[in-house]
């Protein structure tokens, strides 16, 4: 399985935006840092433009959310495009 494959998968930023705003795409948002997993939820910045922006994702459990913090991490400077096309380790 992969990263995509995940439902909602990629996420969109979150926060208050300008009307005029245009959130940055999958193949722009590079992933920056992960800032938090707590249950099923991971929390990470990505950068695009000189901006960051956070995003929050809901795994389907704690196991995929752990495996994805995982994934984040070790692939920082990668878009999320191209974690979408990582695999997630079956167990």
């Amino acid at each position: 399985m992969k990263v995509r494959d995940l439902t909602e998968w990629p996420p969109q930023p979150g926060g208050f935006y300008k009307a005029s705003y245009q959130a940055p795409s999958s193949e722009q948002a590079i992933v920056k840092e992960v800032v938090n997993s707590h249950h099923n939820w991971v929390t990470f910045t990505c950068s695009f433009d000189g901006q960051d922006h956070t995003y929050d994702f809901e795994a389907p459990d704690l196991t995929y959310a752990k495996q994805l913090r995982n994934i984040l991490e070790n692939n920082i400077g990668e878009t999320l495009f191209e974690i979408g096309n990582m695999d997630i380790p079956s167990d």
